[in-house]
């Protein structure tokens, strides 16, 4: 939802400092939401630009550090793609990751997508189809944690991304969570095939592929003796303990 210019407040934090984009949008300094002012001024040289800017095929730190910034729009890009880049390595992406995130933003930014909706969520939103898209998903409570934004609001970016920008994803398999989460507790491929297994006996559970991938991989652990909590898987995961201690009940009934 695009929100109308204020002349004195950020709509969303009530923030009274701006910075100019694109000429006739704001950023808010506070929240960094992205006000869209009352009328679109085309620019083709901004556009132009946007579609060519090359990103590097070894890092986006390198691209970012040789891009010609030619104003303040295309600078507050170049500080996204940092800080996505940044969020991509924590959530233990690679480079291949980083450079289609860095992608879907430039395409993002284009597209207005940014406009009206705060830049951490729309960041989120990117982090969170670009993994999916890969084919190696991230929890979705773990995505909002580390780009320190609410669930919902990284559910509400994420459907307007797919939904009104073209960014697509098949359904995510729950077996594609597996890896993740076995990175994250420290366990081994043993406990991996293990985890796949009880997925596949217990097929007919229901709820949500991050939860039930939860207890798989906390069952599998216990089968081969190996010291992890529902806490640790829980937090894994971004799911309370109570969650996998259910479904794993589910499971082994």
């Amino acid at each position: 939802m695009k929100a109308p210019i204020s002349s004195t407040r950020c709509p969303l934090c009530e923030a009274s400092a701006f910075k100019t984009i694109n000429e006739t949008d704001l950023i808010c300094s506070e929240c960094s939401f992205v006000v869209t002012g009352p009328e679109k001024i085309a620019d083709e040289r901004v556009k132009d630009h946007s579609q060519s800017s090359p990103v590097s095929d070894t890092t986006i730190g390198e691209w970012q550090d040789n891009v010609d910034v030619r104003d303040s729009s295309d600078g507050v890009l170049v500080e996204m793609i940092a800080t996505a880049e940044e969020f991509v390595r924590t959530l233990g992406g690679d480079t291949d990751d980083c450079i289609n995130t860095a992608e879907i933003l430039a395409e993002a930014w284009q597209s207005q997508y940014f406009q009206g909706r705060s830049v951490s969520v729309g960041i989120a939103s990117v982090i969170y189809a670009t993994f999916r898209r890969q084919k190696s998903p991230r929890p979705l409570g773990i995505v909002a944690e580390t780009c320190k934004i609410s669930d919902q609001q990284l559910r509400t970016g994420y459907r307007a991304l797919r939904t009104d920008y073209n960014v697509h994803s098949e359904i995510t398999p729950t077996a594609s969570y597996l890896p993740f989460l076995r990175s994250q507790l420290g366990l081994d491929e043993a406990a991996e095939q293990r985890a796949k297994e009880l997925l596949s006996a217990g097929a007919g559970v229901t709820g949500s592929p991050t939860s039930i991938a939860s207890a798989c991989i906390y069952l599998a652990a216990k089968e081969q003796g190996q010291s992890v909590t529902l806490a640790e898987t829980g937090a894994a995961c971004g799911i309370s303990k109570e969650t996998v201690w259910k479904k794993t009940q589910e499971i082994t009934n």
